[in-house]
């Protein structure tokens, strides 16, 4: 007998400022998901471009969404999740996308796999103009996250909402690397992490993301988790680990994986990926 899917029901948390040159394709890829059980929260900063126009004509679509000045991106982003009724919650940027079926896929994943607090899948890298450039491999191993080696990607991390009790919530005094700061509280809780073996979201690289400037931010962000978690967690520190970290990852077969997506994808548009379909 075979039993029926149950769809829990999945918030999905965007950020936005004055991004309104791609928040279009942001919504687009979270509605056109066509997922039942929908929570979708959008937590503008009082753009000043045609990003308030947008998302009027999305209001119908959007559970709810606001447009008012705000402390930064991690303000935003704590700011929606403080409204999520969702049993399972991610946020994606207003200039990142999720993939095609992804919120099916993470709801299957979860269904399988109930003990599972926060799971992180692959995510591919698209362009300015929204076509496929590269594949992340992305690795779940407390031992070599500890030791500075790890490959993580915001747009594919989903976890279940009552986490935020136990640990808390983004951390406001982070504006680049909140996302890091996040998954060594969920690791040093002890929590059960889990890797989602399909890609799921797209973080589109171009000159003026945080991700491509690096600069001042990074390197703030990076000196307080120096302080806050006493030199662990730094790529600076994982030196000695990284031809191991280069075999694990080889002998896991996500570069493998990967190589194959490349030679199928690249080049295409981010909205031809059908692997979650």
């Amino acid at each position: 007998m075979t039993m029926m899917m149950e769809y829990p029901k999945i918030t999905v948390v965007t950020p936005s400022y004055n991004q309104g040159q791609f928040i279009e394709a942001t919504l687009k890829s979270v509605i056109g998901q066509q997922y039942p059980n929908l929570e979708y929260i959008v937590c503008d900063g009082g753009s000043t471009d045609e990003t308030v126009e947008i998302l009027k004509k999305y209001t119908d679509r959007i559970t709810w969404w606001c447009s008012e000045k705000d402390k930064g991106q991690s303000d935003a982003i704590n700011k929606g999740m403080r409204r999520a009724t969702g049993d399972i919650v991610c946020w994606i940027n207003s200039d990142d996308v999720l993939l095609p079926g992804t919120l099916h896929t993470v709801a299957k994943f979860y269904q399988d796999h109930p003990d599972t607090d926060f799971a992180n899948g692959y995510t591919v890298e698209i362009d300015k103009e929204g076509k496929i450039i590269n594949f992340t491999h992305i690795v779940m191993n407390h031992f070599f996250f500890r030791h500075g080696c790890y490959n993580i990607s915001q747009p594919g991390m989903f976890w279940k909402r009552e986490i935020f009790d136990r640990i808390g919530y983004i951390d406001e005094s982070f504006h680049a690397k909140m996302d890091v700061e996040w998954l060594i509280r969920v690791y040093e809780a002890g929590l059960k992490v889990r890797r989602i073996n399909r890609n799921l979201g797209a973080i589109r690289i171009y000159p003026d993301t945080k991700t491509a400037q690096g600069g001042s931010i990074w390197k703030r962000d990076t000196d307080a988790l120096r302080e806050m978690y006493h030199g662990k967690y730094l790529p600076e520190n994982g030196k000695l680990y990284r031809p191991f970290f280069k075999l694990y990852k080889i002998l896991d077969g996500c570069m493998f994986r990967n190589a194959i997506r490349k030679w199928q994808y690249c080049g295409k548009p981010v909205t031809a990926y059908k692997e979650n379909l």
